[in-house]
């Protein structure tokens, strides 16, 4: 396996059913789909450099001033152009984790330090973490996704305060990503931004709003300097017209993200019941995928019945035993149990027993 490989990709296995890559079920909201229908006249024109009026909505939306935020192609984008602007030499992150922090941190020439997320704790963020700036190997940065990818365990509020104290005090920066927290009921951390100058908190529309191909992102950090050396990291016109005006659009849809939560939370409790009905060993996440385990080989056989999953041994961390499954449509979400049920054997029942 590639060692930055990603979900997603259906253009390679074509006509499955795409279980590999955390998409909001529900699609992209219609009210986003008429904004860029009928804003097609527009596209002809160079973006606003500025991505003024994407940068207004989402600071009203977040409740922080417009200087905070910086949009970029995408969360990676964002990613890229942090390490490059803060010219990281070394940075914290755990493990498993988002490769995408670890390949962007490579090709910035930084040193890689991992905090391993521990099995046996059920791979949850421990206080273990806290002491990362003592001693002689001290990160620059300390990389933290909530929730987790690919486990969808959150991190523990008072833990967060406990790491941002210890990193502000260390002159550390601490990169938050929460580019799938909207589909838990956590609180985001953008309130603490202005009070821990050394956050970057990392949010996308990626997910939320099915806008993966339309690629955009943005970060938020009250650190002035910060902020404007991130912007000076990205290329010119970076965020399409397309993006911007789909991206207005969507932070003005009411109600969308409690209407995805609510539909998240039912289907991802039929998926992990369903699993565990199969035997499998699933990791109790709170966002829209699941983290599973299993002591034989399930890419493959539920790959020749047309889905698609996330592989997840080349995390560092994790081995051939893991999965992630992304949570989809109730019909969808039903098929899939019923080729996991073909693959273990049971037909329609399965066993109890856990890998």
């Amino acid at each position: 396996m590639e060692r930055f490989e990603h979900g997603g990709d259906i253009y390679t296995h074509v006509g499955v059913v795409d279980f590999s890559a955390n998409i909001n079920p529900l699609g992209m909201p219609s009210a986003v789909v008429d904004a860029l229908r009928d804003n097609i006249a527009s596209f002809e024109a160079y973006p606003d450099l500025e991505c003024r009026d994407l940068r207004k909505a989402i600071a009203q939306s977040e409740g922080v001033p417009v200087d905070y935020v910086v949009c970029t192609a995408g969360a990676t984008d964002l990613l890229h152009r942090l390490c490059r602007a803060l010219k990281l030499q070394s940075a914290l992150v755990t493990a498993p984790c988002f490769s995408g922090y670890e390949q962007a941190l490579e090709q910035a020439g930084a040193k890689i330090l991992r905090h391993p997320l521990a099995e046996r704790d059920g791979f949850d963020l421990t206080e273990s973490i806290l002491g990362f700036a003592a001693g002689d190997d001290v990160p620059e940065a300390v990389f933290l996704c909530n929730p987790n990818n690919p486990t969808g365990l959150t991190i523990e509020c008072d833990l967060l305060a406990r790491i941002l104290d210890e990193a502000r005090d260390a002159g550390v920066y601490v990169v938050l990503d929460e580019c799938f927290l909207d589909f838990t009921h956590e609180q985001t951390a953008v309130p603490l931004c202005e009070a821990y100058p050394n956050l970057v908190v990392m949010r996308a529309f990626t997910k939320m709003y099915a806008m993966a191909g339309l690629r955009l992102g943005y970060g938020i950090c009250s650190d002035a300097g910060a902020v404007e050396r991130i912007v000076a990291e990205g290329q010119q016109w970076a965020v399409s017209t397309p993006a911007q005006v789909a991206g207005v659009a969507a932070l003005q849809v009411d109600g969308w993200i409690e209407r995805t939560r609510a539909y998240v939370d039912e289907q991802r409790a039929i998926l992990a019941a369903g699993l565990e009905a199969c035997g499998m060993h699933v990791v109790p996440g709170k966002a829209n995928y699941l983290m599973f385990g299993s002591d034989r080989d399930m890419y493959g056989p539920l790959l020749e019945r047309g889905f698609l999953i996330r592989r997840c041994e080349n995390y560092v961390g994790l081995d051939a035993r893991w999965f992630r499954i992304a949570v989809r449509t109730a019909s969808e979400n039903e098929a899939f149990l019923a080729a996991l049920r073909e693959v273990v054997g049971m037909g329609g029942v399965c066993s109890t027993t856990t890998a």
